[in-house]
């Protein structure tokens, strides 16, 4: 494993039945480059989906940074086609 570095991963929303509603969904955490921090993000999003949809509440970080999901919108879609990836220069 490379050095890990912050990362800031923006994705675009729309609102399902109201295309003009958009927004951005922004996720921050460690990673070795662009590609695994896109696939953490990605990771994190799919996790808290399932656990929102099953009732439980969304798993939190334990550290600044861990990836996680807060903040979703059921009525919103994320357009992961869309996401763009920075590095976080501290």
């Amino acid at each position: 494993m490379g050095p890990r570095t912050v990362w800031e991963i923006d994705v675009p929303i729309e609102h399902r039945l109201d295309k003009t509603r958009k927004g951005v969904h922004v996720f921050t955490g460690l990673a070795e480059n662009g590609h695994e921090a896109i696939a953490s993000a990605l990771r994190a999003c799919e996790i808290a989906q399932l656990h929102a949809s099953s009732g439980q509440p969304i798993p939190a970080g334990t550290s600044r940074g861990d990836w996680s999901a807060r903040g979703l919108r059921p009525d919103w879609e994320l357009r992961w086609d869309r996401a763009e990836k920075k590095q976080i220069v501290l």
